[in-house]
């Protein structure tokens, strides 16, 4: 059932962690997300010092945060197994931990109030499957290291306009911004994939959601990069056809020839919700 609004206190023990104080309300419109930075889980984003927390999101974000969800498949399995309000609605939560709890206890205090507030419980457990493993097939092709402190940004752009003037979102509204961005390239469903200042775990997670197997880091490469992969559908029916189709190559086939790399099929005991 939806949760109730209202401000409610929690104890704190060494197995149960929660939240001091947390204020949850549901949204009376659709927000973008908002300080989810710490709710990736396959991000390393510290939690903010003092403590206190507000975040805008669906609870699909609390729940791959909470239980570890980096793989897409994994995430896509626990979302849809919750209701429909569970999957679509938007919430509003102010939270507050005393002193600077880690970003691991974090993690836990998201999972007691994901059970206080949204009766939401779930175990862990652990099966034997095939994924996508992410391997580098050609050493130096696309991948560049991003130096630390360096600014997220794409000198390309201007260029890049030209060559794709039907962009969406176009580059003058929404810069290139540190992260994973998508945008579409032409109404063929042709798409550039802006990864900036991301580990590679971090560029691996997003690029299963759209194949049949989660895709994990095999490269052995450390560090963060930046990278552009701009692919297009296996697939375009004859009457999604466009005039300003570019005919990209599908995703797998762009990785190997624009970023160097590849994807491998592998055995892996997987965590599941």
């Amino acid at each position: 059932m939806p949760p109730s609004s209202g401000q409610a206190t929690a104890t704190r023990d060494a197995h149960n962690l929660a939240f001091d104080a947390a204020y949850v309300r549901p949204c009376t419109q659709e927000f973008v997300p908002e300080g989810v930075e710490l709710l990736n889980p396959a991000g390393e984003e510290a939690p903010p010092p003092g403590g206190l927390f507000s975040w805008n999101v669906t609870l699909p974000w609390l729940i791959n945060f909470a239980y570890g969800l980096r793989s897409s498949k994994t995430r896509r399995e626990a979302q849809e197994v919750l209701p429909k309000w569970a999957q679509d609605d938007w919430f509003t939560i102010e939270a507050r931990a005393e002193r600077n709890p880690s970003r691991n206890e974090i993690r836990q205090m998201v999972r007691s109030l994901l059970a206080d507030r949204f009766q939401f419980a779930a175990h862990m457990e652990t099966r034997e499957g095939q994924v996508f493993g992410l391997v580098v097939a050609k050493p130096g092709l696309g991948l560049k290291p991003h130096p630390e402190g360096a600014p997220c940004t794409l000198s390309s752009f201007p260029a890049d306009e030209k060559k794709y003037p039907n962009v969406v979102p176009p580059y003058k509204a929404v810069p290139a911004h540190c992260g994973m961005f998508s945008r579409e390239l032409s109404q063929s469903h042709e798409h550039r994939l802006e990864m900036l200042n991301l580990t590679m775990q971090q560029i691996a997670d997003p690029l299963g959601m759209g194949l049949p197997l989660s895709v994990i880091d095999r490269t052995g490469l450390a560090g963060r990069y930046d990278a552009l992969l701009d692919f297009g559908p296996d697939d375009i029916p004859p009457n999604a056809a466009s005039s300003d189709a570019i005919d990209l190559p599908s995703m797998t086939v762009a990785l190997e020839k624009q970023l160097g790399l590849k994807l491998a099929k592998q055995k892996l005991q997987s965590i599941r919700l």
